[in-house]
């Protein structure tokens, strides 16, 4: 695993002294702070963005890492961090929960309140940072204040390593194939929400959870209907538009930007299945879009291509 990310995608830091290896976390994940006996302290910290997801190696003498002491986030970040250890041994609190970790196994993390990670040896760890939204959609239940320091299904995130190993070892296929970052992307995630889903088996669902399953079991339904939105929503589950903004402020986004997200990536997946000729204007309007040139714009800052383009790299894939 010496080998690095793409260098245009990648961010590598280094750090000899526990002073220097802090203000790297703090920048890395705001709000947190190093402790350790060590002197002089090693430590590397790579980060890579894939899409929407970000991934960060974290290589570092026996510490411990706290957040939020003083206070919490200015807003919510709309994500959740798995913490997946490739060697040494941790363990996770948060919550009043806590979760001794080894190698081959991960437990989740809430960014956006207090935790703590005591690291009791030398490490290396994997931390990804995934999209809440992309998590309640695969599991409707999930409740992120009942999962944080959990651990997850130890097999699952066996594989998920193994993956993110091989594929850190050929990262400099990221910067030049846009379809291998795609792949890259959608397989850790994949394998990240199986290994969670185990997780939120352990959750309770509760009357919240049921109003965000409701709510996002309408949106997919309607995704083709130009006009959804909160005021729709709200219309046809008999609740207040103040009851549908919650739903999404709980997940770090807004109404429209999760339709939006949604389309994007059925239409993603449309020119996947049908790679022929149908036309890009069709398209969008089957996905919700009324706007043609407006869909082609946010397809391009979703996935790098405008769909045309996309659809031929898709097209070319032996």
């Amino acid at each position: 695993m010496d080998a690095g990310w793409a260098q245009d995608d990648a961010t590598t830091r280094t750090a000899a002294a526990l002073g220097a290896w802090n203000d790297i976390v703090a920048e890395t994940f705001a709000g947190c702070v190093v402790d350790a006996p060590a002197r002089p302290f090693d430590g590397v910290l790579r980060i890579c963005p894939i899409n929407d997801l970000r991934f960060v190696l974290v290589r570092a003498e026996r510490s411990c890492v706290r957040r939020w002491l003083r206070g919490g986030p200015p807003r919510r970040s709309g994500t959740v961090l798995l913490h997946l250890q490739a060697s040494g041994l941790s363990v996770n609190c948060q919550r009043g929960a806590a979760a001794a970790i080894g190698p081959g196994e991960a437990a989740l993390c809430d960014p956006d309140h207090a935790y703590e990670v005591d690291f009791s040896t030398r490490y290396e760890m994997f931390v990804i940072e995934l999209p809440l939204p992309r998590i309640v959609d695969w599991e409707p239940g999930f409740d992120l204040d009942r999962a944080a320091a959990q651990p997850v299904d130890r097999a699952r995130s066996q594989l998920l390593l193994a993956f993110l190993r091989a594929a850190w070892a050929q990262a400099d296929c990221l910067g030049a194939d846009p379809d291998w970052r795609d792949c890259v992307s959608r397989t850790s995630l994949d394998l990240a929400l199986r290994a969670i889903s185990r997780a939120a088996a352990h959750t309770v669902v509760g009357a919240s959870a049921e109003l965000r399953r409701a709510v996002l079991d309408h949106i997919r339904r309607n995704l083709p209907e130009p006009e959804l939105g909160t005021a729709s929503i709200a219309r046809a589950l008999r609740i207040s538009p103040r009851s549908v903004q919650t739903v999404f402020e709980r997940l770090g986004t807004t109404a429209s930007g999760f339709i939006l997200e949604q389309r994007l990536d059925r239409a993603a997946e449309q020119l996947v299945r049908e790679p022929g000729r149908r036309a890009i204007t069709a398209l969008a309007f089957d996905c919700g879009f009324s706007d043609p040139a407006y869909f082609s714009r946010c397809f391009r800052r979703r996935f790098g291509l405008p769909p045309r383009a996309h659809r031929a790299a898709r097209a070319a894939r032996p």
